[in-house]
């Protein structure tokens, strides 16, 4: 062999080792961000509604790693042509409820909503929750009437107050608290 040929699969083989080398540090990298991820409180509702509303996922008094406790809430607002919509909130990584998580169908207008799935994840807690599982999975405030039939909640004012929430049972909220 010459010495061009030799020099050029030299040249070659370098640059394909290289290659691999990066393709492997891009997929290092993506597991771990996948793992990063795994510790951040993921809510994700499948619902209809008959009135486009603010949709709010919220904790209060979450303990922070500096003694200190915040008020977390995340707003998800529907458009006036929106009645149908898959909703995803994300906790910021490694904040985890504490004492409740709590879910706002909205206070400007009564509405009827279905609730077609739900997934609630936190590390290796994952739970999928069906529209005939709900009342397993959360207790609900004074206004909200739940149809367990058609799998429905309907809210409504009380002393012309609209505040529908749903709030995670605290089996739940237990063995979210359990992962680390």
């Amino acid at each position: 062999m010459n010495f061009k040929l030799k020099f050029s699969v030299l040249v070659a083989c370098f640059a394909l080792s290289s290659c691999l080398e990066h393709n492997e540090a891009t997929e290092s990298n993506e597991v771990k961000e996948s793992k990063k991820d795994s510790n951040r409180l993921t809510f994700e509702i499948d619902l209809e509604t008959s009135n486009a509303d603010d949709f709010v996922l919220f904790a209060n008094d979450v303990f922070l790693n500096n003694s200190q406790f915040m008020n977390i809430g995340i707003t998800h607002k529907l458009n006036m042509n929106e009645t149908s919509k898959k909703i995803k909130f994300e906790f910021p990584e490694n904040i985890k409820p504490d004492a409740m998580l709590g879910f706002g169908l909205g206070n400007k207008n009564t509405k009827e909503v279905t609730i077609k799935n739900i997934n609630l994840s936190y590390g290796d807690a994952v739970f999928n929750i069906h529209q005939n599982e709900i009342q397993n999975y959360f207790s609900f405030n004074k206004f909200i009437e739940y149809d367990s039939i058609a799998n429905t909640i309907k809210t409504k004012k009380v002393d012309n107050a609209l505040n529908p929430l749903l709030f995670l049972r605290r089996k739940i909220l237990d063995s979210i608290q359990k992962v680390d």
